[in-house]
């Protein structure tokens, strides 16, 4: 086989299992003792990825693999020689696991090497689940498929079950295999274990690399069709308006698996009323901050429309575009539809939004395409389209075309990516100067990491369903680092270089930017610790006013930064995050300080409390920026938990508080109750701003 720097060596056989088909569905309990699970697939041949690449576990794991016509069964036992210092303290639903014990399964249903969902429990119960798209360019983590999960702690160690059904997964209708791998992290030891390709230059998210489950035959979706009908009753008093709400509507979403691998989506009257509200930012820079997707019907089949790898810098189609104005505002949508998933060799994912008509707009049609085709093992060729313009009334549409190399096999068991791409942006009052294109080259490998990149995005390029916060300019990056793992005491090291480049169109300077890393290390007590120095030449066209009332004039400064980092291990109750930041700023000074403590007390409930300041002073003025976040969650069962957000910050000078209680009655069907509420800060008086109570009741029927 021939490489894309020479001849690659054949890589290790791809491990496989055979799997087996009962009639009788076990239980889904937690507990592995019904006599159907001894006839089951067996794999527990793990190795270790961390802290010793290829050694024997120090447990034993053992995976049991069943299916019938439904559903696919999966039970694992997880021997613990010391089953009282597993750590179990995240049980809520989608609760982030890295802090405990977990099982995490990868299932590349399509078996197309490159797409997979990923499924995690915890001993205390909780159930996560994501979307993986381009061999883990894209980790769609808010996504939430129906299926069933219970994991017990006995003395043994502890056991997981879980029941995956068909009807909740897409697959390719010919296939009689399915990707599949698993990892087990014991958190105390720092360990990680794994069934296929245990080495640190593949990740679990590398799909390419996972194993087979083969045998699989007369898999069963039913109709395909899984119907939401929901109730939303919202209270709203405005309070400085005194304009006070109350309305109820109904609202459906529709699923529609045409083939087992198609899906059609209807959303009508849609409502995210139990999205929780974006994490405040505070902007020092010139340019747009860039806000996650959160919204469920926009999250479903994301990564299809996944362009290249552009992202964050600019995006073709940024879905936040759709039911939000600029300022953040909820702009309602009346219906949608979507048609997303895989064809033979062919990605598909089409879209199309009816927003409302409001006091500054007029009801917008919206549209995106998106299709690609996989090409060679890994690799894929497509293009894009999106037309609409939700915040304006000039027409405007995109188009575009990139091709994406990957492969797992260079030099045997390394990573190689490329990706080569060109959009165009037609706008109406625009012309020329609407071109936008670049190409990257990166081995995102363990011991060696580099990238390297360029672009340009012209003047008028204006993708409206899009995000390009910077314009007119060409950019340029490098990136090395050098990462050796000595054993003993540190786990692994960390040095790397960075540069960058940003020139206007006619090549003259508008930024450069050096990052050296001189020292890093991750400990095999999983504390980290980080020093990093940064150079910055930056040119101002224009005066830029960073705060009220202070301009920094339009010309080229000098400047450089110390970031010292430190990051205390997620395996102890209490963890700390702390960054220490200063230097010189434009024609001044900026000290930053962030500091996050978690407590995970059990379970039942864990708290974390944040705060970040930057004192900036400069010949204009001084200032002085706070933003302090509190979460706590309360768990009372894996089906039952209470989420609490407050948020603060000096510019705004507003206190945000959301709360939310969501309760899954069985898989699929969810109770909502949230809580919203904002308070400004004027003079010395709290005045409250807005309050918003809703209920929204959601059941899935699936046919």
């Amino acid at each position: 086989m021939i490489g894309l720097f020479g001849d690659t060596p054949p890589a290790a056989p791809r491990p496989s299992v055979q799997m087996v088909r009962i009639e009788e569905a076990p239980l889904i309990d937690g507990v592995l003792e019904e006599a159907v699970w001894a006839q089951a697939a067996l794999i527990q041949d793990l190795k270790q990825v961390e802290p010793v690449e290829g050694a024997p576990p120090s447990e034993r794991t053992e995976v049991r693999l069943l299916y019938d016509a439904e559903h696919l069964y999966i039970g694992i036992r997880c021997f613990d020689s010391e089953p009282d210092r597993i750590i179990a303290t995240q049980s809520a639903r989608d609760a982030q696991l890295d802090p405990d014990d977990r099982i995490e399964i990868i299932l590349d249903t399509y078996l197309d090497r490159r797409n997979a969902y990923f499924f995690q429990m915890s001993p205390a119960g909780s159930k996560g689940d994501a979307l993986i798209t381009s061999n883990g360019a894209d980790f769609n983590k808010p996504w939430d498929g129906i299926w069933e999960g219970k994991a017990v702690i006995d003395e043994l160690g502890w056991c997981m079950e879980v029941a995956l059904p068909f009807a909740t997964l897409g697959f390719a209708p010919s296939s009689d295999a399915f990707g599949f791998n698993v990892n087990r992290h014991i958190k105390r030891k720092g360990e990680v274990v794994r069934w296929a390709s245990p080495r640190n230059d593949t990740p679990i998210f590398l799909i390419a690399a996972a194993g087979d489950l083969r045998g699989l035959s007369g898999l069963q979706q039913g109709l395909g069709l899984d119907v939401v009908p929901y109730f939303h009753v919202d209270w709203t008093n405005a309070r400085l308006e005194g304009d006070e709400d109350l309305i109820g509507r109904p609202g459906l979403d529709a699923y529609w698996r045409i083939t087992p691998s198609l899906q059609a989506i209807l959303t009508v009257r849609t409502d995210f009323a139990e999205t929780e509200v974006d994490e405040r930012q505070l902007n020092l820079t010139r340019f747009p901050l860039f806000f996650p997707e959160k919204r469920d019907f926009f999250l479903q089949d994301a990564g299809i429309f996944r362009f290249a790898d552009t992202s964050p810098a600019l995006i073709p189609f940024f879905s936040r575009r759709i039911g939000l104005s600029s300022d953040g505002n909820e702009v309602p949508i009346l219906f949608g539809t979507k048609l997303a998933g895989r064809h033979d060799d062919w990605n598909v994912g089409l879209l199309q939004v009816r927003t409302e008509e409001t006091s500054s707009q007029d009801a917008k049609d919206l549209y995106v395409a998106r299709i690609s085709r996989n090409i060679g093992s890994e690799s894929t060729l497509g293009g894009i389209f999106t037309h609409g313009n939700p915040d304006a009334p000039e027409r405007n549409q995109v188009y575009g075309l990139d091709w994406n190399y990957r492969t797992s096999e260079w030099r045997t068991n390394q990573s190689l990516r490329s990706s080569v791409w060109m959009l165009r942006s037609e706008t109406e009052g625009l012309s020329g100067d609407d071109l936008a294109y670049g190409a990257s080259l990166e081995g995102p490998n363990d011991l060696w990491r580099w990238r390297a990149a360029a672009r340009e995005v012209q003047e008028n390029f204006d993708p409206a369903l899009g995000f390009a916060p910077r314009v007119g300019v060409r950019n340029y990056l490098a990136r090395a680092a050098y990462q050796p793992r000595p054993g003993n005491a540190v786990r692994q090291y960390e040095f790397s270089a960075e540069g960058e480049l940003y020139t206007d169109l006619d090549g003259e300077l508008e930024t450069a930017r050096v990052e050296l890393q001189p020292f890093g290390a991750e400990f095999e007590t999983e504390d980290a610790l980080r020093l990093e120095l940064e150079g910055i030449r930056d040119v101002l066209t224009e005066d830029f006013e960073i705060n009220d009332g202070i301009v920094i004039p339009a010309e080229s400064y000098d400047y450089g930064r110390v970031r010292l980092e430190f990051n205390s291990s997620l395996r102890r109750a209490v963890s700390a995050e702390l960054t220490l930041e200063t230097g010189s700023f434009y024609d001044g000074t900026r000290n930053d300080v962030e500091v996050e403590l978690s407590w995970r007390q059990s379970r039942w409930f864990n708290t974390s409390l944040g705060y970040e300041t930057s004192h900036v002073d400069l010949d204009a003025g001084a200032f002085t920026t706070h933003l302090g976040v509190w979460r706590s969650n309360v768990a009372f069962t894996p089906d039952i938990d209470w989420n609490n957000f407050v948020q603060f910050d000096n510019q705004s000078d507003t206190l945000g508080w959301n709360s939310r209680l969501r309760w899954i009655l069985s898989p699929g069907r969810d109770l909502f109750i949230v809580w919203n509420q904002s308070v400004e800060r004027i003079g010395d008086s709290i005045v409250p701003l807005y309050q918003e109570a809703a209920l929204k009741l959601g059941w899935t029927l699936r046919f």
